[in-house]
């Protein structure tokens, strides 16, 4: 079968390429799926593979791509919850190849009526958002809530997810005000450039009072902002160190205030994490997922073969939604 591989060449410069690889046959949990859809995103620029160890299947070694959409091709023999041309998705290691190894406590049924590029784009950005803004965050209804780099896939998932549970304010940040009106359409009650002038801006949109959940995707530059803009009792919910991991705490600010300040990742959880991660996930958004009330923008699309360009996009950071590789 043909997958992406990170190949090194005469310079040693790693690059996604196409090769032709063996399939492997499913473990006893595991089912085999045919990839009909594979989403791209930001940890697949670090041109690294096994990010997460732990949802790796038995697959070929090196393989790149961490979700993927596609239908059933076969099971192992432990395997009980799904069968032959069930419509699946999930988060997982090896992803941009035509098939692919997964546990099948990572498997997600596809919603009837999503397509597969939707169901592509789904299974990193909701997981990731529910867990930061539900599990983490502990949202409530009527909760005000900033989201920094709101213009990444991630923040335009808890955009529309906060506001779908019940945020009374959801403010995005970006640095493209061109991107600000497609916030403002996926449900971002204000769209602003983040840094000194945010916290007069979330003071105004919240009347004094502050935002009750940070999701934030910059890290070290926007620590300072976050933790200003707070309202007393906030979470900050750290997801993403884009701009950079370490940073300076005021601790007495932290302490006045009452913050709680939490890392997430899937980095370090086990197949059993993420599966009472899905099943808490799904608890709360199944209903929105199957009344169609959640989308993703689908940004581009390219073919697997065109791997290369797909990252050379990506890095450009022009995409507004997801983009798409298709075997």
């Amino acid at each position: 079968m043909r997958a992406v591989l990170i190949a090194r060449g005469d310079s040693g410069v790693p690059h996604p390429l196409l090769h032709d690889v063996a399939e492997a046959a499913p473990g006893p949990r595991e089912v085999l799926v045919r990839v009909l859809a594979a989403g791209m995103n930001r940890a697949d620029l670090s041109l690294k593979t096994g990010h997460f160890r732990a949802m790796t299947g038995s697959g070929p070694a090196g393989v790149a791509g961490l979700e993927m959409a596609g239908e059933v091709v076969g099971c192992g023999t432990d395997v009980q919850g799904f069968g032959l041309g069930d419509r699946v998705m999930a988060m997982c290691s090896g992803a941009h190849a035509e098939r692919v190894c997964v546990d099948e406590r990572l498997l997600m049924r596809v919603p009837a009526g999503v397509d597969v590029l939707q169901a592509a784009a789904w299974p990193a950005a909701l997981m990731t958002a529910h867990d930061a803004l539900v599990t983490n965050g502990r949202l409530a209804r009527g909760d005000h809530v900033l989201v920094q780099a709101a213009s990444s896939v991630v923040g335009i998932a808890a955009v529309q997810l906060a506001r779908l549970l019940g945020a009374e304010q959801v403010i995005g940040t970006s640095t493209s005000a061109d991107k600000w009106e497609r916030l403002r359409a996926l449900g971002a009650t204000l769209a602003a450039h983040g840094g000194p002038t945010l916290e007069a801006a979330v003071r105004e949109a919240t009347h004094g009072h502050g935002v009750d959940v940070v999701v934030d995707h910059l890290g070290a530059p926007a620590l300072a902002e976050n933790m200003a803009s707070a309202a007393v009792g906030a979470r900050i919910v750290s997801v993403g160190r884009m701009g950079g991991t370490a940073g300076a705490i005021d601790l007495d600010l932290l302490s006045l205030k009452r913050l709680s300040l939490v890392g997430v990742t899937f980095r370090t959880r086990t197949v059993d994490d993420v599966a009472a991660l899905i099943a808490r996930m799904l608890a709360d958004l199944a209903p929105l997922l199957q009344g169609g009330r959640f989308s993703m923008p689908i940004d581009k699309v390219f073919a697997l073969e065109d791997v290369a360009q797909a990252h050379a996009w990506m890095k450009s950071r022009q995409q507004f939604g997801k983009v798409i590789l298709q075997p």
